[in-house]
């Protein structure tokens, strides 16, 4: 089945599709749209906006992340829009393969990011679950309350309570704590200074993380996570619910730094979609910008830089060599000019030159001119 045939069956004519935008970075825009026509790997959609927001730009050249089916059985693929046409219509070209949601945890990268992770004694999945959607929709709410503010620069006065308000340093349970005697839904306080944080080595993908911890979890222990993707205009925060894994005691580190250390690999349970593909939208732009530094770096090195690097001894001794190398090949070059400049000047006579001096010597001593 050819890639043409693929995009057919997958992305009928009439179909919606979920269309991922990227604003930056590490933050993208979903919106919904139908396909209305497909041409081989030619589609064009079907906009369900009549104006994006104004923050959403689209431009010639920029890849979009086209999706069809649910979380758990759908797939997507890549376009490039190459033309926008009337009336909200945008022109893509799928470029690559067809990818199962499954397949997306794939997209994997080590990176160091600022991670925060809360050791809970809660144990309902229930409660651990509304204490992630509340705590979503507080940071949806001061995420808005931000943008208002910057929106309207003279109304920057806050709360004087808020911002007396300490940040807080308690664990999930805690802070599940507060309220429950009022019998509330459980609110969970948001801190957004990560200015102490230390980024942590991880390998993250856009089904789970691997991190060294020195706190062990037991397996399918529940751990809310913070994640702070980094971005150049704003960066962005993932908050989740991660399964342990596995929580192995790693020796050699535990030795190194003098206290246990623990490789501990979660995958994520609970993670809103939209922050899940802005996540594999970070990891896919990290990995395509190291594979254009290293597509460069190999391309403009010489020939000997892609040898290992070698110590001030050896680079002495290279550049000996070198130096040898081309004092022999001058001394080879004037051997050679020397060599045909001797011989230009005293090469012997072939036979046509030999009988003719000897004819026209013969000629000067028949007119009296010749030597005796």
């Amino acid at each position: 089945m050819s890639d043409f045939t693929s995009y057919t069956e997958h992305f009928p004519l009439g179909k919606k599709v979920n269309v991922a935008i990227p604003i930056s970075q590490s933050d993208t825009f979903h919106d919904w749209a139908i396909i209305d026509s497909i041409d081989e790997d030619l589609v064009t959609l079907q906009l369900s906006r009549d104006e994006l927001p104004a923050a959403v730009k689209l431009s010639t050249g920029l890849i979009l992340d086209v999706r069809v089916g649910s979380d758990d059985k759908g797939y997507s693929c890549r376009g490039i829009i190459v033309a926008q046409g009337l009336q909200h219509k945008i022109i893509l070209r799928f470029i690559g393969e067809i990818v199962s949601n499954e397949l997306r945890e794939f997209y994997r990268i080590d990176a160091f990011l600022p991670i925060r992770y809360f050791i809970t004694s809660e144990k309902s999945e229930q409660v651990l679950k509304e204490m992630w959607l509340a705590k979503r929709e507080a940071r949806k709410q001061a995420e808005q309350q931000q943008h208002e503010d910057a929106t309207k620069p003279w109304q920057r006065l806050r709360d004087i309570r808020n911002e007396e308000q300490p940040a807080s340093e308690s664990t999930t349970a805690d802070l599940h704590n507060t309220g429950k005697a009022a019998g509330k839904k459980p609110v969970i306080e948001i801190d957004d200074n990560w200015d102490d944080m230390i980024p942590l080595a991880a390998n993250i993908s856009g089904g789970g993380i691997r991190i060294l911890l020195h706190h062990q979890f037991a397996e399918n222990d529940l751990v809310p996570v913070e994640i702070l993707l980094p971005d150049a205009k704003k960066p962005k925060i993932i908050d989740a619910v991660c399964k342990t894994v596995f929580s192995r005691e790693n020796f050699a580190a535990s030795k190194q730094m003098k206290r246990p250390a623990f490789n501990t690999a979660f995958q994520f349970l609970w993670i809103d979609e939209r922050e899940r593909d802005t996540l594999v939208s970070y990891i896919s732009n990290v990995q395509l910008k190291r594979i254009r530094q290293m597509r460069e770096k190999y391309l403009f090195r010489k020939t000997g830089d892609l040898d290992a690097p070698v110590d001030a001894e050896q680079q002495k001794r290279q550049r000996i060599k070198q130096l040898f190398t081309i004092a022999f090949a001058i001394f080879i070059l004037l051997m050679v000019i020397i060599y045909f400049v001797g011989y230009t000047e005293n090469r012997p006579q072939n036979e046509i030159e030999r009988i003719f001096d000897q004819g026209f010597m013969e000629y000067l001593k028949k007119i009296g001119r010749g030597g005796r």
